[in-house]
C-alpha cells in the first residue's frame, strides 16, 4: 500500500489540487537515534503523561488548526485522557480514555457536532495507521453552519500517532519513541460555500512510519472544517468559526 495519500473522485490530485499530503520534520529524524532514546526514563506522574500525550496531538494539527481552539483545550484534553488511565497498570495508553475522546470537541462554543450535519465515512485500511475517509456530496449552505462572511471552505484531516508509555515507580518511558508524534495530513482545496451538493470525496491517510504502527502505538484522527473569506483579492481565514473534532482512536 502506498504511503501517498491518494484522492478517488471526479477531481484530479496534484501537488496544489484538491488534497495535500505533509510530513513533519520530527518523523524524518534519524530512527535510530531515536531508538536509542526509547528507553530513556523521565519523572512524570499519570497527569504528566497525559499532557506529554495531549501535545502529541496538539503539535501535529499545525498552525491554522491549531487556531481554532480553544483556550486550555490542550489541558482540557489532557484531564480527558488522565480519567481514562487504569490507576493500578503500569501500561498508560491514550486508548484507555477511547470512550470519552471520540468526539472531543476543540471548541466548545463552536462545536463540529452542532455544526456540521453531513455524513463522514470512516474505514480502517490495510493495516493499522492506514484509514479511509469517505464525504458523500452534499450541500454547504444546508449542511454546514456557514459564518455569515465566509464564501468558502476547507475540510481537513489528521491522522496523528501517540506512543504508549510504561511507568516504573515514580519513572516513566515512552514505549515507541520512533513511531510517536507523526501525522498523515489530508486537506482539500478551497471549495465554495454553494447551494448545490459539492462533488463525493474519498481519501486516504498513512502515517507515515514505513508500514504498520506497532501495537504500542495508538492512532488519533482529528476532523475539521476551516472557514474563510475572499476580501481585497486573497482569502482571510476565519479561525474563530472553525468547527474540529476527534472522529476515532484506535
Amino acid at each position: 500500500m502506498s504511503r501517498n495519500l491518494e484522492l478517488r473522485s471526479t477531481f484530479q490530485f496534484s501537488g496544489e489540487g484538491l488534497g495535500t499530503l505533509a510530513q513533519p520534520q520530527e518523523s524524518q529524524l534519524n530512527p535510530k537515534s531515536q531508538a536509542s532514546e526509547s528507553t530513556e526514563l523521565i519523572n512524570k506522574n499519570n497527569y504528566g503523561v497525559a499532557t506529554l500525550m495531549s501535545k502529541a496531538i496538539f503539535s501535529s494539527l499545525g498552525p491554522e488548526m491549531q487556531e481554532m481552539t480553544e483556550s486550555y483545550c490542550s489541558k482540557r484534553l489532557a484531564s480527558v485522557i488522565n480519567k481514562g488511565f487504569d490507576p493500578a497498570s503500569n501500561l498508560l495508553s491514550v486508548r484507555d480514555a477511547k470512550s470519552s475522546l471520540e468526539h472531543f470537541e476543540f471548541n466548545s462554543e463552536n462545536a463540529f457536532n452542532a455544526g456540521v450535519t453531513s455524513k463522514f465515512y470512516l474505514r480502517e485500511g490495510a493495516h493499522k495507521g492506514h484509514v479511509i475517509l469517505h464525504v458523500p456530496a452534499f450541500v454547504p449552505e444546508q449542511e454546514l453552519n456557514i459564518p455569515k462572511d465566509a464564501t468558502n471552505f476547507k475540510i481537513c484531516a489528521r491522522l496523528i500517532s501517540v506512543s504508549d508509555f510504561e511507568r516504573n515507580g515514580e519513572q516513566v518511558a515512552v514505549s515507541n519513541k520512533v513511531q510517536h508524534s507523526k501525522v498523515g495530513i489530508y486537506e482539500t482545496t478551497m471549495l465554495p460555500v454553494l447551494r448545490i451538493p459539492t462533488q463525493p470525496l474519498t481519501a486516504q491517510l498513512t502515517i507515515p512510519t514505513g508500514g504498520s504502527i506497532h501495537n504500542d502505538v495508538s492512532a488519533v484522527l482529528v476532523l475539521g472544517i476551516k472557514f474563510y473569506a475572499y476580501e481585497n483579492s486573497k482569502f482571510s481565514f476565519k479561525p474563530e468559526h472553525g468547527m474540529m473534532k476527534i472522529m476515532t482512536v484506535h
